[in-house]
C-alpha cells in the first residue's frame, strides 16, 4: 500500500495497517500531553503530566482500595443497565405494537427524556434512600428513558422497511399465530436493531454512575473523583480513575458488540 493510499478520499486500509495508524494515533496523543505539561502551557493543578497519572495508579490501588470501588461501579452499572433493558423491552412492545397504549403514554415518555436528572437527585434519595439502591435506580431511570423511545422507533421502522414488510406478509399468508410472529418475526427484527442503541448508551451510563456515586458517596469510581478532588485536591487521582472509566467503558462496548455479533449472527451473513 502505498503513501497516496492513506489519504485517498473514501479510501480504505487493511486491518493491519489501521491498527498502526490507531497505535500512532494514542502516541501522538500522549506525545502532546507531555509537550504541554513539560512546557507548562497549562497550570500543572489543571493538567497534570502523563507520567504524574500513571504513578498515582499506584497510589490508588495501595492506599485508594482501587480494586473493590472499580467493582462497585461495574456493580452499578450492570445492576442498572439491566433493570432498565429488562423494563424498556418488554413495555416497548406493548407500547409500539398496540395503539391504545401508544397514545396513552408514548408522549409522557418523550417528554421524561428532557429531564434533567442531576436536578432530580434529591427526589430519588426521598425515594430510594440514601444507599446502594439509590445509585442502581437513578442509573436506571437515565437509561430506561432514552431506550424506550429507541425501542419503539425500531418498530416503527419496520412500516418503511420493504424487506421487513415482506417478511412481514409471509407470516401473514402462512397463517402465522400472534404469538409465532411476536417470535419468529418482531423479536428478532426489532432486538436485532435495537442492541446497537443499548451499545451506544455505554457511555451515557457512565456519565450517570458517577453522578450516582457522588451522592452521599459511599463507595465506586464516582466516590474516588470525590475525594481526589473535594479533599485532598490530587488531581492526577482524577485523570488516572477517567481513564480508568474509559479503559471499562471500552471493554464494556467490546464485549457488546461481540454479544450482538453472537445472538444476531443474521445481521452480518
Amino acid at each position: 500500500m502505498s503513501a497516496k493510499d492513506l489519504f485517498r478520499i473514501d479510501g480504505e486500509v487493511s486491518p493491519r495497517t489501521g491498527f498502526l495508524i490507531s497505535v500512532l494515533g494514542w502516541f501522538l496523543l500522549l506525545l502532546v500531553w507531555y509537550a504541554v505539561t513539560v512546557f507548562e502551557l497549562v497550570n500543572p493543578f489543571i493538567l497534570p503530566s502523563p507520567t504524574k497519572v500513571a504513578a498515582s495508579f499506584a497510589v490508588l490501588f495501595n492506599e485508594k482500595n482501587l480494586v473493590f470501588h472499580t467493582g462497585y461501579s461495574i456493580f452499578v452499572n450492570l445492576s442498572g443497565y439491566l433493570q432498565a433493558v429488562a423494563i424498556a423491552v418488554p413495555l416497548g412492545f406493548l407500547i409500539g405494537l398496540i395503539p391504545f397504549f401508544r397514545n396513552l403514554i408514548i408522549r409522557q415518555i418523550e417528554a421524561v427524556r428532557f429531564t434533567p436528572l442531576p436536578a432530580a437527585t434529591g427526589i430519588f434519595m426521598a425515594l430510594f434512600g440514601i444507599g446502594l439502591n439509590l445509585k442502581v435506580q437513578f442509573l436506571a431511570f437515565g437509561i430506561f428513558v432514552y431506550l424506550l423511545p429507541a425501542i419503539v422507533q425500531r418498530i416503527d421502522e419496520i412500516k418503511t422497511d420493504s424487506h421487513l414488510q415482506a417478511l412481514q406478509m409471509t407470516m401473514k399468508t402462512l397463517n402465522a399465530t400472534t404469538w409465532q410472529s411476536l417470535r419468529h418475526f418482531y423479536l428478532p427484527s426489532v432486538l436485532s436493531r435495537f442492541f446497537p442503541d443499548v451499545i451506544n448508551l455505554v457511555a451515557v451510563s457512565w456519565t450517570y454512575i458517577v453522578i450516582a456515586e457522588m451522592l452521599n458517596a459511599q463507595g465506586g469510581l464516582g466516590y474516588l473523583i470525590y475525594l481526589a478532588s473535594n479533599r485532598s485536591s490530587h488531581i492526577e487521582q482524577v485523570y488516572a480513575v477517567i481513564i480508568l472509566i474509559i479503559l471499562i467503558g471500552l471493554l464494556q462496548d467490546r464485549l457488546l458488540k461481540w454479544l450482538d455479533r453472537t445472538f444476531f449472527r443474521f445481521k452480518y451473513a
